[in-house]
């Protein structure tokens, strides 16, 4: 096995590219020459690879070596020869009249210095025309950490949670043996076991679906707006289930949220657990833009739970960007309670200067996202939320370090190369 077949395309770029700007010519054409040929992930690289064959066959060439002046003893042979030739000359003039006239190619061959003595020639010097250098535009990684020291349990003051009982949920997900809602009840439950919803929030439920099939008008409110108590909330999730037939009226859920966390202040998120559409002719896109509307700290996330089509996963997406908020797709019950614990930590946004998001993430999570170089925002969902100017390079390794501040978070910003 190849030293470069253990590794993936963006180290073997990363490390040619290094070759490359170091001058080391060899070690950048064996990486590079191991990306796929065809990846549209790295055109640059076709032309970095060029370059760096350019670059060792211009730097194994040598210039031709200059030929020494002739010696005086060699000066001094061709003197006596050329005084020779003359005398000869002299004396075919003086006798020509009586010898046969000798071919010019004779004539001139006498005239020709001897091989040994080489005359001083001009030596041509090669004159390298250095190419442009393009540096390519490299991705940067962004993390968003704690600082040093400092702990946070900073979950929303309000939340309701809105539950999928509609008769979807019945289905059985392959592999299990549990139906859809018995993977949502163990997923919620955990939720509201673990600790991460502390008891200074208020907590909602509502559900649609349970309680007949075919009415759209089947919405309601389980639990209403209270200080958090993680018993009571395991009682009331225990006690729904879904009617067969049961509708999906995704729109209306999210227009009776809003009349419930009207009068709330402070942060204030809805999180809404589907298995599919919306099929109850409602506008949920508009109605999350409306509960969010000239509220910043009010937010709607989705989950998707076993959708398994992207075109439907799309559309669920535009609900929560509509929402300033996150969405996730589950297919499995760990991944449904890491995504309902997601959006009640400390999360973040990152977006364009005209509020386009671009990548999302958690306070804290392993893994860093990347972002291409640019100007952004980054959005911390806290309370009160912090914006910060976010300055991207290419290449960059950057880190958004949180700490506590007299009135609210603060955001210091680490920037190295990556």
């Amino acid at each position: 096995m190849h030293m470069y077949d253990d590794l993936g395309p963006d180290e073997l770029y990363r490390k040619g590219l290094k070759h490359f700007n170091r001058r080391e010519w060899q070690l950048a054409i064996a990486t590079l020459s191991h990306l796929p040929s065809d990846d549209e992930h790295y055109p640059e690289a076709e032309e970095l690879l060029a370059r760096a064959r350019l670059k060792l066959q211009l730097a194994a060439d040598e210039p031709p070596i200059a030929l020494a002046p002739p010696q005086p003893r060699i000066m001094l042979h061709a003197l006596l020869v050329i005084m020779l030739c003359v005398a000869g000359a002299s004396g075919f003039m003086l006798y020509g009249r009586f010898l046969p006239t000798p071919p010019v190619e004779a004539a001139v061959a006498k005239a020709v210095l001897p091989t040994d003595t080489p005359q001083p020639t001009a030596v041509p010097t090669a004159t390298a025309v250095p190419l442009p250098m393009e540096v390519p535009v490299m991705p940067a990684s962004l993390m968003v950490l704690p600082a040093d020291n400092e702990t946070f349990v900073n979950t929303p003051k309000n939340i309701e949670i809105i539950i999928d009982a509609s008769g979807s949920m019945l289905a059985e997900v392959p592999g299990t043996g549990k139906r859809r809602w018995q993977i949502a009840q163990e997923a919620l439950k955990t939720l509201v076991t673990s600790g991460t919803i502390t008891t200074q929030s208020s907590v909602a439920i509502r559900t649609y679906g349970h309680r007949k099939g075919g009415d759209c008008g089947d919405v309601e409110m389980v639990q209403g707006l209270s200080g958090f108590n993680a018993d009571r909330a395991v009682g009331v999730i225990d006690g729904i289930y879904p009617a067969v037939g049961g509708m999906t009226p995704l729109g209306g859920s999210l227009r009776a949220a809003a009349e419930d966390l009207q009068a709330a202040e402070g942060s204030t998120v809805v999180i809404l657990v589907t298995d599919g559409l919306e099929s109850c002719n409602g506008d949920p896109v508009a109605e999350a833009a409306n509960f969010v509307h000239s509220a910043p700290q009010r937010m709607v996330h989705v989950i998707g739970f076993a959708i398994g089509d992207q075109d439907a996963s799309n559309k669920l997406r535009e609900i929560a960007v509509s929402g300033q908020g996150l969405y996730f797709d589950a297919a499995n019950s760990a991944q449904l309670a890491e995504s309902l614990r997601q959006t009640i930590v400390l999360n973040y946004q990152v977006v364009t200067a005209d509020g386009a998001e671009v990548a999302a993430g958690t306070l804290g999570q392993p893994e860093p996202i990347e972002l291409q170089p640019g100007t952004y925002k980054l959005k911390i969902n806290a309370n009160p939320p912090l914006e910060q100017e976010l300055v991207v390079k290419s290449n960059a390794r950057v880190e958004a370090r949180l700490r506590q501040g007299y009135g609210g978070l603060l955001v210091d910003i680490h920037t190295g190369e990556r």
